[in-house]
C-alpha cells in the first residue's frame, strides 16, 4: 500500500507538470482542452486546475471573440501572481540577469561587461541585478534561478569547468556561490540547451519531439530533444556539435584539436573574415542585415564556405543518429533565408536514404535582447516535469515558490 500511494503521489506531480506546460505554453484553454491532450478525466484535470487557482498559479478569463455573438468564452490561463523565475547568463566578457514569468514573458533585465581578468567582478555584478528585481519585486514569488552558460557545463554539479592553465585557474561553483547567497532553487545549464528547451516550449520546437538545435555565435553549440525531452548524457556535459573536426589537419581549435567546425562558422571566424574582405568593420548581424536581400561578392564566398561545412556536419548527424529537424539559432538566426534554404538543400543531398526521408532546417523564432530570459528555462523544465520537489526535497507541492523577503 505504501508503494501503490507513493506511485499515487509521482503520477500527480508528473501530470500537475504536464498540465502547466500546456497552460503556460497555450496549448490548452479550458479543462476540457487539457483533458483530451492529457488523456485525464474531466474531474482529473479540473482537480489540478482547482489547485492551481487555490494557488494563484492559475485563473479564469473572458476571451473576447470579434463578431461573435452571446457570452465570450472563459478560457484559463496563467495568473499574473504566478511565481516568477530568475535568469541568468554567463559568458566570458559579462553577464546578464532576467526575471521572467511562465510564459518567458520578459518583466525586467540588465546586463553587464567584466574585462578580460576581472572574473571576481562577475558575481557581485550578478548579486546587484539578483537584488535589485528582488527589491523592486517584493510581492513575487519566486520558482527558482536558472543559469546558463557557453562552454562545458557539468550540470550535475552546477559547476561551469575552467580549462587548466598555468595560472591554475579553478572550476566556477554557480551552484554553490548562488546557494549560499539565496534560498531559491538554483539549476544550471549550457545555455544552448537552455535555448533548446526555449524552443521546445514556446518556439518553433513545440510540435516536434525529436530536433537538434544549433547555436551559432562566438562559439557554436548544440543541443538535442529527444521524445520531447532534453536529452542528458551520462557525463553530466552537453553535446558539442561545435568542436565535430571536420579536417583532421585544419585549422587549431582552442580545445586543442584541429579542424573543428566552430574554428570555421562561428561568428568570430565569420567577422574575421567579411571585415578583412570587405574592409568594413560590421558585426556578423550587421554584415548580415546588409546582404539580407542580395549578398556581395564577399558575403557570397564566405557563407557558401559556412554553408557547406555545416552541411557536411550535419548530413553526419544524421546518418548516425537519424535526427531531421534541426533549429538553427542565436546570431544563426539573422543569416538569410536563401543560405538557411541552401543548407537544407545540401544536407538532403548528401544523407544517406535521402529519396525515404527529408531533412528540415528551421530558423530559430526565439528572439530575446539578453539571453538571461531563456536561461530561465533551466527552472521551466523542472516545473513543467512536475518533479521539482523530488529533486530539493521541499514538500507536497513541485510548484512550491519561495515568497521574497
Amino acid at each position: 500500500m505504501k508503494k501503490s500511494g507513493l506511485n499515487n503521489s509521482v503520477l500527480k506531480k508528473r501530470n500537475r507538470g504536464i498540465i502547466l506546460r500546456l497552460l503556460a505554453t497555450e496549448k490548452c484553454f479550458s479543462r476540457i482542452d487539457v483533458a483530451k491532450e492529457t488523456g485525464l478525466s474531466k474531474m482529473a484535470a479540473t482537480n489540478v486546475i482547482s489547485e492551481f487557482m487555490d494557488e494563484g498559479i492559475v485563473e479564469e478569463s473572458e476571451k473576447r471573440v470579434q463578431g461573435g455573438k452571446g457570452r465570450n468564452p472563459i478560457v484559463l490561463r496563467i495568473s499574473g501572481r504566478a511565481p516568477k523565475i530568475i535568469g541568468v547568463h554567463i559568458s566570458g566578457t559579462g553577464g546578464a540577469v532576467s526575471l521572467c514569468d511562465y510564459k518567458l514573458n520578459v518583466l525586467t533585465e540588465s546586463s553587464f561587461r567584466v574585462a578580460e581578468g576581472e572574473d571576481d567582478r562577475m558575481f557581485p555584478e550578478i548579486f546587484k541585478r539578483i537584488d535589485s528585481i528582488l527589491s523592486e519585486y517584493g510581492n513575487e514569488r519566486i520558482s527558482g534561478i536558472g543559469v546558463g552558460s557557453p562552454g562545458p557545463v557539468d550540470v550535475r554539479r552546477g559547476v561551469i569547468p575552467k580549462p587548466e592553465d598555468p595560472y591554475g585557474m579553478q572550476d566556477i561553483d554557480v551552484f554553490g556561490i548562488l546557494k549560499e547567497k539565496y534560498e531559491f532553487p538554483v539549476f544550471v545549464e549550457n545555455e544552448y540547451d537552455c535555448a533548446a528547451l526555449a524552443e521546445l516550449f514556446f518556439g518553433v520546437g513545440r510540435d516536434l519531439p525529436n530536433f537538434i538545435f544549433i547555436g551559432v555565435s562566438k562559439e557554436v553549440g548544440s543541443a538535442l530533444i529527444s521524445g520531447g525531452q532534453l536529452f542528458r548524457s551520462e557525463s553530466g556535459f552537453n553535446s558539442e556539435i561545435g568542436h565535430v573536426s571536420i579536417d583532421i589537419n585544419g585549422l587549431p581549435c582552442h580545445c586543442g584539436r584541429k579542424g573543428c567546425l566552430e574554428t570555421y562558422i562561428s561568428t568570430s571566424a565569420l567577422e574575421e573574415k567579411l571585415r578583412k574582405m570587405s574592409g568594413k568593420e560590421l558585426t556578423f548581424r550587421d554584415f548580415c542585415e546588409i546582404n539580407k536581400d542580395h549578398s556581395s561578392p564577399e558575403f557570397e564566398d564566405v557563407m557558401d564556405e559556412a554553408t557547406e561545412k555545416l552541411s557536411e556536419v550535419l548530413a553526419n548527424t544524421v546518418n548516425f543518429c537519424g535526427t531531421l529537424n534541426y533549429i538553427i539559432g542565436m546570431d544563426g538566426r539573422y543569416i538569410p533565408d536563401r543560405y538557411v534554404q541552401d543548407l537544407t538543400k545540401r544536407v538532403n543531398n548528401k544523407i544517406m536514404f535521402k529519396s525515404r526521408r527529408k531533412v528540415r532546417v528551421l530558423r530559430s523564432s526565439i528572439h530575446k535582447p539578453l539571453r538571461s530570459a531563456v536561461c530561465s528555462c533551466a527552472v521551466m523544465e523542472r516545473l513543467f516535469r512536475g518533479d521539482m520537489d523530488a529533486l530539493l526535497h521541499q514538500g507536497d507541492s513541485p510548484f512550491q515558490a519561495f515568497p521574497v523577503s
